[in-house]
């Protein structure tokens, strides 16, 4: 969203430059000269409908909730770090806990079979 927040924004001069303009046939050329700026604007126009955004949000407070946004993912991200060494010390200690018990499993058979 802030990227096409930003490029709309960019093609700001080219949109009020169109509407300076007088005549339909000095539209046209104008509009032809700056095609490029036109078809960016247009698809962050398209994006903004698709997404139900009647009014555009502040860059300003857009950026604000990134950024809080970025925070929360990193607190998550460690948090989520931390249970995933758990893990693995946990399944380490299941892996020697099966060693051990399977061990004294055949040890155990092998009493059996020789009495």
């Amino acid at each position: 969203m802030q990227k096409q927040l930003l490029a709309y924004i960019k093609t700001k001069t080219a949109r009020e430059g169109l509407r300076a303009q007088k005549t339909e046939k000095v539209r046209k050329n104008y509009r032809k000269q700056h095609e490029s700026e036109f078809m960016i604007a247009e698809a962050a126009t398209r994006y903004f409908k698709a997404k139900g955004i009647q009014k555009l949000p502040a860059s300003k407070a857009l950026q604000a909730e990134i950024e809080q946004l970025t925070r929360e993912k990193n607190s998550l991200y460690n948090e989520y770090r931390e249970k995933k060494e758990n893990v693995r010390e946990l399944q380490t200690v299941k892996n020697n806990i099966d060693q051990i018990l399977h061990r004294e499993l055949e040890r155990g058979k092998g009493r059996d079979n020789g009495r």
